[in-house]
Order: structure tokens, then C-alpha cells, then sequence
């Protein structure tokens, strides 16, 4: 990503260190090496709201593919992959590109341009390029794991107030607790404190709060001894129904589900 225009704003600055992980470029390398692809992360715009991945051909046939990362419901930034041409090259192919540009009344400087662009494309069959994007989409779901853990660690480049609003959020969890609380103990309006905490971290106060809970409810029910109930109120939910309505939505499994399914990958932690 460029950094060398405008200063970054906090939720760049996440997206960045997200992108310099060692996961992150673990796997950007694996993808170059397996489709001679570049893969690069960016921040996606906060009124993103891609369900799936976003596939645009350009004007010389040209296909680059976008893949969403969420935390939760939110598209925090969008993976993209380089241009591609998913049919074989001849001598013939860039002919239907030509006309198609001419009918738009493309100049002959664009046209050129156009064919150099086409010419220095790498080709690839749809089927394997189907394939690459399916690879990406499992990706996403593990990066959006990476960055959720992120969002729980204070990071000197955020807001003082969203680092103390972070620190007073896990120190109090097991309280009932508001906004309205949380933005007089870091001295900031609730209004303003509303707005800078979805920016630096992408996420709502509230739903901050109950994916808070519910990590520190995932460490303590890897305890054979916790009970499911007293986890639920230990980590500040007032209910049951709420803390296995929260869990599932968070986590995509219920309480129960998560204990076992830990169990299972680990028996050994299950019997220490």
C-alpha cells in the first residue's frame, strides 16, 4: 500500500499493520509462487458492503477480482489480485477488444495503450483462476480471525482515548456497561467517542463489547471445570439466552459447540 501521500488515518494504519503480518505475507508469497499473481491488501471504504467477491473485466478483457475481509459483519479491507486474462493468447484475441473500443469511439492512443495493457497480461484458464479466488476466499476468513484478535490489542497508532476506551472495556468487562460510561472515564463526548471508536477499530462500540466477552469467554471455557452458565455472567452477559445468542452470531457455533469441538482438536488441554 502506499504510505508516502496523506498521513494515515487509524483505520488505514490497522489495515497496514494487518498487511505486513507475518501471516499476511506468509501467504502473499504462496499465492505468487502458486499463480504468479500479485495479492495486496487495502483498506476497503466504510460504507463497504460486499457479500462476496467483486469480478470486473476492464476494457482490454482484462479480469482483477476483489475479496472481502470481515470482522464480523464489517468489510474491513478488500484483497486484491492482480490483472489476468482468462483466455489463451493468439494473434487473434485482442481483435474483438479492438472493435468493441472502436464502437465506443476510443482513440487510437487508447486503443494502444489498451493493447499494451492486454499483451503484458498474464493468462490463465477460468477454471484455475476459479480456483485461485476460492483459495483467496478461505484466506479471508483466517485474516479476518488475525484482524479480529488485532482489534483487542491496543496499538499506539490509535486515538489515546479508543487505547483507554480499549483498556477500561477489558478491565471492566464482567460490569454492566454503556457508552455513555465508557466515554466520561476517557474524557470525550459520547457522540465524538461513538464516531472515533468505529473508525479506529471498524467496529461499534456494542459489538466491541460482546466480541471482547465472548474471547474471553472462548479462554475460559477451555476449562473442563467452567461451567457454561458462570462463563456467561463472569464475562458481563445479564442472560443466557443473550450470551449463546451472542456466542453463535461471533463465533458460528454455539457454547457447546465450540467446547467440544475444542475437546476434539485438543484432548490434551481438555484433560489438563
Amino acid at each position: 500500500m502506499n504510505t508516502t501521500s496523506a498521513p494515515l488515518n487509524a483505520r488505514q494504519r490497522f489495515i497496514q499493520n494487518l498487511a505486513e503480518s507475518e501471516l499476511f505475507q506468509h501467504y502473499q508469497k504462496a499465492f505468487n509462487t502458486l499463480t504468479s499473481l500479485p495479492l495486496c491488501l487495502e483498506t476497503a471504504p466504510e460504507d463497504c458492503h460486499y457479500e462476496g467477491v467483486i469480478t470486473r473485466t476492464g476494457v482490454a478483457g482484462i479480469v482483477e477480482s476483489k475479496v472481502p475481509v470481515k470482522v464480523g459483519k464489517n468489510v474491513i479491507a478488500l484483497m486484491l489480485t492482480g490483472a489476468v486474462r482468462l483466455q489463451p493468447a493468439n494473434a487473434e484475441t485482442f481483435a474483438p477488444v479492438a472493435k468493441a473500443l472502436l464502437d465506443e469511439d476510443r482513440s487510437a492512443a487508447e486503443i494502444r495503450s489498451a493493447k499494451v495493457h492486454f499483451d503484458h497480461a498474464p493468462v490463465m484458464a477460468p477454471e484455475r483462476y476459479d480456483a485461485a479466488i476460492a483459495i483467496l476466499q478461505s484466506f479471508a476468513l483466517q485474516l479476518g480471525e488475525s484482524a479480529h484478535r488485532l482489534l483487542f490489542a491496543t496499538a499506539t497508532h490509535e486515538p489515546e482515548a479508543v487505547r483507554n476506551a480499549k483498556s477500561f472495556i477489558h478491565q471492566h468487562l464482567a460490569e454492566p456497561m454503556s457508552l455513555e460510561a465508557v466515554a466520561k472515564a476517557v474524557n470525550v463526548s459520547p457522540f465524538h467517542f461513538c464516531k472515533l471508536f468505529k473508525r479506529a477499530t471498524g467496529l461499534t462500540f456494542t459489538d466491541f463489547v460482546n466480541r471482547a466477552r465472548v474471547e474471553k469467554a472462548k479462554r475460559m471455557l477451555m476449562k473442563p471445570a467452567a461451567r457454561i452458565t458462570e462463563v456467561a455472567y463472569d464475562v458481563g452477559f445479564q442472560s443466557l439466552s443473550h450470551f449463546n445468542r451472542s456466542f453463535r452470531r461471533i463465533a458460528s457455533e454455539s457454547p457447546t459447540e465450540f467446547r467440544g469441538r475444542m475437546k476434539h482438536s485438543a484432548p490434551a488441554l481438555a484433560a489438563a
